[in-house]
């Protein structure tokens, strides 16, 4: 009776010993667990801040389509228009010129004067992003009723994920520092792919209108060329017709059989020549 006691007493001390050694090991488990979930959340945090959330979404959409229609993107430009009410006169295109200057000092300027326009064209390459940016301070109508605006241009080549979301961030953060006002935007994105690679323009047209989930507003079509207008809900920003409002630009032309075709998307309008 006393062995069986003792075998029983010997037993429980070691379940004693092994209970604190398993608590241990499951609170590190969680511990690990929490470690790797915050990392995860963290990292999924840090990507997306990396991307603007409310604004030029749309050349990022665009540019998905052209990656999963394996169309090469070549170039891509975020485009921001505003017009200028306080200009009247060669003193006042002055004085807004150099607030221009001041707030956006990167830039090299050259200022001319053509006709009954003022014109002043500020210019900077970034060579580690690829990156063009164009602004323009115009008044036109000098000698009647003058009329200003500026536009602010910013070029990306090819496309790589983090340089993009860069730049598109710094676009948005410079028209700040350009106005407090309200820009309109313009996105446009070119590409080509190999005719060997894909059906007919019209076929062409068809699946990126799809991509979008797009209406037809206009169209014209040859054998060598497609141009269509047409109508996305997912964009807000649009353009009123005759025929209705649109807010999609499709173009693609191509020089022959074998040729390379050109792609060009643009929201709410093209705007580059095609």
């Amino acid at each position: 009776m006393w062995s069986g006691s003792k075998g029983v007493t010997t037993n429980a001390k070691v379940g004693e010993k092994r209970l604190p050694i398993f608590i241990n090991r499951l609170i590190g488990l969680v511990f690990i667990f929490l470690i790797c979930f915050t990392g995860v959340i963290l990292g999924n945090e840090r990507s997306r801040a990396q991307l603007p959330t409310d604004i030029s979404t749309e050349i990022l959409e665009i540019a998905e389509v052209f990656q999963k229609e394996k169309i090469n993107i070549t170039e891509w430009k975020l485009y921001g228009r505003m017009n200028v009410y306080k200009i009247r006169d060669l003193v006042t295109f002055q004085k807004e010129l150099n607030r221009l200057k001041q707030n956006m000092g990167h830039l090299s300027w050259n200022v001319m004067e053509e006709g009954d326009q003022w014109k002043a064209v500020g210019t900077y390459y970034n060579d580690f992003l690829k990156q063009e940016e164009t602004l323009q301070l115009i008044t036109t109508d000098t000698k009647t009723s003058p009329s200003s605006y500026v536009l602010y241009e910013v070029t990306g080549y090819g496309w790589k994920d983090d340089a993009a979301a860069e730049i598109i961030n710094d676009f948005h953060s410079d028209l700040t520092n350009i106005s407090h006002e309200n820009f309109e935007i313009f996105s446009c994105m070119v590409g080509d792919f190999s005719d060997k690679m894909k059906d007919s323009l019209q076929n062409t047209t068809k699946i990126l209108l799809d991509s979008f989930s797009a209406q037809v507003i206009e169209e014209v079509r040859e054998d060598n060329f497609v141009s269509v207008s047409a109508y996305t809900e997912a964009w807000d920003n649009v353009l009123p017709t005759h025929q209705g409002n649109m807010n999609l630009q499709i173009g693609l032309r191509t020089q022959g059989m074998g040729d390379k075709t050109t792609v060009i998307v643009g929201t709410p309008i093209i705007t580059v020549e095609y």
